[in-house]
């Protein structure tokens, strides 16, 4: 396991004044005022106003924390960690590494209330405000998006942007192994004592982009704190669930022609591909694209076509269905293909066809039909790629069920 403790002293703090400023070089003045105030006014309503603060017994301050990690182990879940497995580390491996962070909000008195960090004094909540930690599920959201706003610069969606402006005080990487669970027993060990903010950065596998929920933890803690009833025996080590979220990546396919021989005297010679995509290899599997398209020639030579958005890993068919009144197939790849992740290598890939001139000429051409579906009108809008043919609008039959 690879682990780093920040050292205590601050390098950033002769040179920001952190009772009265936060870094701004790319947020307006009157906008950090704005946030101050509101983060202060936010950490004030949830941790201010809770009956319990802290256990009866007091925190022995010779003690170190220790902070286990683990995924979720529902049924529903359990897809979703062996997944992360393939994730690829930072030598490009595929060896599930997560990357951790975790901030000192707090130091833990040996009263069992806490004080802010230095770095984090400008949430403004002072010793005497610290009450018990019995907090709502939206309070720990709320003290979790007041510290992030703090650290990250944050886009319109509240995710992270760049560089923190507050380095971690630990950064560790955890592995998830081939059984969907993590392999270290510890992500941190040796930790002062205090209220952290842990933070995992988002990690992608072959076929998905996983983000997760930031958590707010104490160090130590006891079951007093959420039960006022139950034992009030600090515990130095504990262990958190991460809270994954899973979003499919996708990726992109090329079809290539390559047309050998050709009449001038018989016109365009258009060629026409069949494109289905399913979840897996199984004839019977859900289909998760479909697509028809075209290229037509008016002189030997190779044209591609590259078809995007389509779901990473699912398995693609290309079959030729119209090649041109006077041509036929020479080379046809018909083989299904996993389609790779925009960006890994290998991608996108690729199928090939070759096309010769038919002396048993014909006349007749293709045509590419597309479909659009409406949702104000709960139709399918039809256009063609030809201009001497109009479009028209047919009824969706699956319409009623959308």
């Amino acid at each position: 396991m690879r682990m780093r403790r920040w050292k205590r002293s601050i390098p950033w703090k002769n040179s920001i004044l952190w009772k009265n400023s936060i870094p701004t070089k790319s947020i307006p003045g009157n906008r950090i005022l704005a946030g101050i105030g509101l983060l202060s006014l936010v950490l004030a309503a949830v941790l201010c106003n809770v009956p319990r603060a802290q256990a009866a017994l007091r925190v022995d301050m010779e003690e170190r924390g220790a902070l286990a990690l683990r995924l979720p182990a529902d049924d529903d879940s359990a897809g979703m960690a062996m997944d992360m497995a393939r994730i690829k580390g930072s030598d490009g491996t595929a060896d599930g590494e997560l990357d951790v962070h975790a901030w000192k909000l707090a130091d833990m008195l040996e009263t069992g209330k806490y004080r802010l960090s230095e770095e984090f004094g400008n949430l403004s909540v002072t010793e005497d405000g610290w009450q018990e930690m019995s907090v709502s599920e939206d309070g720990w959201k709320n003290l979790s998006a007041a510290a992030m706003a703090l650290i990250y610069e944050l886009d319109e969606e509240g995710n992270p942007v760049g560089e923190p402006r507050i380095p971690a005080t630990y950064e560790s990487a955890v592995h998830v192994g081939q059984d969907g669970s993590i392999v270290e027993p510890e992500a941190f060990a040796d930790m002062d004592l205090g209220l952290y903010l842990i933070v995992v950065d988002e990690a992608k596998s072959p076929k998905y982009t996983y983000t997760f929920t930031p958590m707010i933890v104490s160090l130590p803690w006891s079951l007093y704190q959420y039960d006022g009833t139950a034992d009030d025996t600090w515990q130095y080590t504990r262990e958190a669930v991460l809270k994954p979220a899973q979003e499919l990546r996708y990726g992109s396919i090329r079809i290539t022609k390559e047309l050998t021989e050709y009449n001038a005297s018989q016109g365009d010679a258009t060629f026409v591909f069949d494109v289905v995509a399913r979840e897996s290899a199984d004839e019977d599997a859900e289909i998760v694209y479909s697509n028809v398209v075209s290229l037509t020639f008016s002189a030997v030579g190779i044209q591609e076509v590259v078809l995007e958005h389509i779901p990473a890993e699912a398995v693609v068919t290309v079959t030729e269905v119209y090649s041109g009144a006077n041509c036929q197939i020479t080379v046809s790849d018909d083989e299904s293909k996993s389609v790779i992740t925009d960006g890994e290598d290998g991608g996108p890939i690729t199928f090939s066809f070759e096309n010769e001139y038919d002396e048993d000429s014909k006349s007749g051409y293709g045509v590419e039909n597309r479909f659009r579906y409406d949702t104000e009108q709960n139709t399918y809008q039809w256009t063609t790629d030809r201009q001497d043919i109009g479009g028209t609008v047919a009824e969706s039959e699956a319409g009623a069920e959308r």
